[in-house]
């Protein structure tokens, strides 16, 4: 089954969490919005699926921040790993 993810995003000047088309929000900043993509992903309690929340940085790669899968605290990974050059 599909991971349900719930992505921080930034438009009109504020931040907002999306999930499947819905959105939560706004925030007034991209840190209270992890938060709240957080909060909102445990309380869905996806019985059945995974759930993630993706948060960009300051140059718009998206980073994981917390996984239901996960147990305890959580070092935030990337999203996708840049491609290794053949050297």
């Amino acid at each position: 089954m599909a991971t349900a993810l719930y992505i921080v995003i930034q438009s009109r000047d504020k931040w907002w969490v999306d999930f499947e088309g819905r959105s939560h929000g706004p925030y007034e900043t991209r840190e209270t919005a992890a938060l709240g993509a957080r909060s909102i992903a445990q309380e869905a309690n996806h019985k059945s699926r995974n759930s993630e929340v993706l948060v960009p940085d300051g140059d718009g790669k998206y980073w994981v921040i917390w996984a239901s899968n996960v147990v305890g605290a959580m070092t935030p990974r990337p999203v996708s790993r840049p491609a290794k050059s053949a050297a």
